[in-house]
């Protein structure tokens, strides 16, 4: 049984290809890709001196707006207001019925580093120091007035499309008549340390669903989507978010099950919620990490869900031109995908040069494609078997 459909009337973007989701998406469809060499700290020692990184500018900018933040928590508040205006709404005067749901994977990390390097430079730690970091989600609330219910969840890379599910059972069970879902994350050295040692990471560019692909590069930044009741809200409505989902492989702790079955199970459940069906699809956005193991798994749940429809579907791989944003990949996408279905053309796959016989995908390469899309799914996946899906339509569907 379908379940009710949530109109989306705003959203924000911050990352690496610039802040705001019309610059983002316009630098996608020319083919622009976002990553760049790390500046905030030394980056001689690791493989991968690159990563999606926000343009200097833009740091500069939340740096000196927001000087007692963390610079994840001003990604957020900028994300976030961006979502809030453009449903003609503003961060401040705290609203009993909005509620906020925030992704992550690392939080606040530059906090905890600054707690860390505080107690190597004076030899003990302040309790206020860790201010920033226990009160994050309640600052942030406060800041953009959502009075009504709020959590924070991490759910590895899928965490950013599992907010957008957890902000619409908040909707639909009554508890709030909008939520603010927004994912989010910071590249520190602690964090880029610990990505290194995932040994995931490639030292070339990401070449999603390529032969010669050899693994993905990560990113940071902020994506927001304001969902509302479409009972309550008199917003235009820039699309609906139909159908969401989230499960877990209980496989691996970081490999995917043969053919990605638990992704295909989490787009299969997205689409009943959405009382849809696979033949009902037009465009699939796909996870499309650009290692060797996800994209041919998730090449497979595809086919096991498409069947032989696939070989008409585009599939986009974002994460070519954004990198990989971590906790807020999966919303950072759904967000891109509300554009294409709103602007009717997909942005490229780049560095897709050698196809690969085991990816039988039309993944966009070379240059953006004009294409009429009315509804469209998202697939994201994460360590420790997360999966996570939303099924988006057109404002007139």
């Amino acid at each position: 049984m379908s379940q009710e459909r949530l109109a989306i009337t705003g959203s924000g973007l911050v990352c690496c290809l610039g802040s705001g989701s019309d610059e983002v998406y316009r630098r996608l469809c020319a083919g622009e890709c976002g990553i760049r060499p790390i500046d905030r700290f030394p980056a001689e020692a690791y493989p991968q001196g690159q990563a999606g990184q926000i343009p200097s500018a833009v740091e500069d900018r939340l740096r000196a707006e927001f000087p007692d933040d963390d610079l994840a928590g001003a990604l957020v508040k900028d994300a976030g207001r961006e979502a809030l205006r453009q449903a003609g709404r503003a961060p401040g005067a705290s609203d009993a019925r909005m509620g906020l749901v925030l992704a992550t994977n690392f939080g606040p990390m530059e906090a905890l580093e600054w707690c860390w390097r505080e107690r190597v430079d004076v030899g003990s730690m302040d309790a206020s120091t860790f201010a920033r970091f226990d009160g994050f989600c309640g600052a942030m609330a406060a800041w953009l007035g959502c009075g009504g219910p709020r959590l924070q969840l991490s759910l590895s890379c899928g965490s950013g499309a599992a907010a957008l599910a957890a902000a619409a059972d908040l909707i639909r069970q009554g508890r709030a008549d909008r939520v603010l879902a927004i994912g989010y994350d910071l590249i520190t050295e602690f964090c880029w340390c610990g990505l290194t040692n995932l040994r995931t990471i490639t030292t070339d560019c990401m070449r999603p669903f390529d032969r010669e692909r050899s693994g993905t590069i990560f990113s940071e930044g902020a994506a927001a989507m304001l969902l509302e009741s479409p009972r309550a809200s008199t917003a235009p409505v820039l699309g609906w978010l139909a159908g969401a989902a989230t499960n877990n492989n209980a496989f691996h702790m970081t490999a995917p099950p043969k053919d990605a079955e638990g992704s295909r199970r989490v787009m299969a459940a997205a689409l009943a919620d959405a009382g849809l069906t696979p033949a009902d699809v037009d465009h699939i956005c796909a996870h499309a990490t650009s290692t060797k193991a996800n994209d041919v798994t998730e090449a497979g749940a595809l086919r096991n869900l498409f069947g032989d429809r696939l070989a008409g579907l585009t599939v986009a791989a974002h994460k070519s031109q954004l990198g990989h944003l971590m906790g807020a990949a999966g919303l950072a996408e759904a967000i891109v995908t509300l554009q294409v279905i709103r602007g009717g053309v997909i942005p490229p796959t780049v560095h897709h040069v050698t196809p690969d016989p085991e990816c039988p995908v039309d993944c966009i390469p070379g240059t953006a494609r004009v294409r009429k899309v009315r509804c469209a799914i998202t697939n994201s996946a994460g360590i420790g078997g997360n999966n996570s899906s939303v099924v988006l339509l057109a404002a007139s569907a």
